[in-house]
């Protein structure tokens, strides 16, 4: 099967997009989720007081960071794939739909003998 110049391009655009667009996504959705993390982790250990309470209170408070940032990995690559990965095909679909209804319109308008 040979590739013309227009589905290279798509094939390029299209990589180009899977890992430009994941990667963005993730990074921003870790950042996203890093800050809000920090945040609940300072007023977790803000409401901390007395020596013993203390260090069972910040081990505590570590814990739930440590699980809300395992949580915050896993959703941000899968929303990562998400956009990565959901908006190829539809691309390609929806170019090879709109080159099917260019050619049929177009042999409409055709002289027939």
């Amino acid at each position: 099967m040979a590739l013309n110049g227009w589905k290279r391009m798509g094939i390029v655009a299209s990589v180009v997009w899977i890992l430009g667009a994941g990667a963005i996504t993730y990074n921003s959705e870790m950042e996203w989720s890093s800050r809000w993390i920090a945040a609940a982790h300072v007023a977790c250990d803000s409401r901390l007081t007395g020596d013993a309470s203390f260090d069972a209170g910040f081990a505590e408070c570590n814990k739930l960071a440590d699980d809300s940032l395992a949580l915050a990995f896993s959703n941000a690559r899968l929303k990562g794939a998400v956009v990565a990965f959901v908006p190829v095909p539809l691309g390609w679909g929806f170019a090879y739909l709109v080159l099917f209804l260019v050619r049929w319109v177009k042999r409409g308008f055709m002289q027939r003998p």
